[in-house]
């Protein structure tokens, strides 16, 4: 498992594994082995694998990439690799696929040709259920699917504990809830009032108080000091 975190058998090997060339970066959680890959020889590798996860090496550590972020798109209506002369690109370039590893953003065109199905049915023919019938911008796999309705059999699993299984399988740091807690709880303290904003926060100030605590002057009587 430690030989898995680094780079592995290759960590001697200056060389793409496909095409021979000096980049040597990536490697997909999906595919079979822990072979490193250039960028242009693992896009061609995804073509038919779009929700595949990938890591790149930066030098230290394995980090996420997405297959998006190296310019995988994803043409609906044609065969993996052909061109569409009317391609229509999905809401805001973020189409989000729902699948059993995860949940991810991907690049995605639906088809607008004299002769293409509705947005809807070209979604199914690849094996994603829409999550509405108009104007789609989300789907998930009917792996997914199927996995879900067996678990909810098996272990009586919740739509929502499933849901953020697959969040936590996707990034389980959970950064951005976190960040939204911490400023929650500077605006509830009244430093969003404060001349100095929240470098003026000082430690205890976001504090809450306990009601059932004793606290002089508020739920202690004045001589409570002298009490028996």
């Amino acid at each position: 498992m430690i030989h898995l975190e680094g780079r592995c058998s290759q960590a001697g090997t200056q060389s793409c594994m496909e095409c021979n060339c000096p980049s040597l970066e990536y490697w997909c959680e999906d595919c079979l082995g822990s072979d490193l890959f250039c960028s242009t020889c693992v896009l061609s590798a995804h073509v038919r694998h779009p929700l595949h996860r990938l890591q790149r090496w930066n030098g230290e550590y394995f980090e996420q990439v997405s297959l998006k972020s190296l310019g995988l798109h994803i043409q609906l209506g044609h065969t993996a690799g052909q061109v569409c002369l009317n391609p229509h690109r999905a809401f805001n370039n973020d189409f989000v696929i729902i699948d059993t590893h995860g949940i991810h953003e991907v690049s995605l065109d639906f088809c607008d040709c004299a002769t293409a199905k509705s947005h809807v049915q070209q979604l199914l023919r690849i094996t994603w259920f829409p999550s509405t019938t108009s104007d789609p911008k989300t789907a998930a796999t009917l792996c997914v699917l199927k996995q879900y309705h067996l678990l909810s059999f098996e272990s009586k699993v919740s739509a929502f504990e499933f849901y953020h299984t697959l969040r936590r399988m996707s990034d389980n740091t959970s950064l951005l809830p976190v960040k939204w807690r911490h400023l929650k709880i500077l605006k509830r303290s009244g430093q969003g009032h404060d001349p100095s904003g929240i470098d003026g926060t000082a430690e205890g100030d976001c504090a809450v108080l306990c009601p059932a605590c004793p606290h002089p002057g508020k739920n202690l009587p004045a001589n409570w000091k002298n009490g028996p």
